[in-house]
């Protein structure tokens, strides 16, 4: 009986990393999440705490509520998004009160998780469209 548990966990916990490994890659994410600047800003380990296990618990509950799968992997995607927009570098232009992207990296992982162009992405940032009357106008 205890073998037969140990083959059930075994079983389990590559279920678990598979559907951590699809995940990473859908969602662009490395190993580290140190180097993501909005999660690094917590607790990164927390003691008697098995990510992997919380990770596989918070699908079973999205499955439970009746998400479907593209649901899910959206909901992550969105996350995911916000986690490399955490990292994106911006500067402000020599001699102007406007700024730049420093590097489109992150920008463009963002765009591609929410399925947009990463230029209009930018674009939509840096220069805000003002509504003037019944017209837009490019701030």
């Amino acid at each position: 009986m205890h073998f037969l548990n140990i083959t059930v966990k075994l079983e389990s916990r590559s279920e678990i990393n598979k559907m951590l490994l699809f995940y990473s890659e859908e969602c662009l994410i490395g190993n580290d999440p140190g180097k993501y600047h909005y999660v690094a800003q917590g607790m990164l380990t927390i003691d008697n705490v098995d990510d992997a296990e919380e990770m596989k618990l918070t699908d079973e509950a999205f499955d439970i509520l009746g998400f479907t799968k593209d649901e899910k992997l959206n909901m992550y995607k969105l996350t995911a998004a916000i986690m490399h927009f955490g990292n994106s570098q911006w500067k402000q232009r020599p001699r102007e009160e406007q700024a730049e992207a420093e590097g489109t990296e992150d920008c463009e992982k963002v765009a591609h998780l929410l399925g947009i162009e990463a230029a209009e992405l930018i674009k939509g940032l840096l220069k805000p469209r003002i509504k003037v009357k019944t017209s837009f106008r490019l701030k």
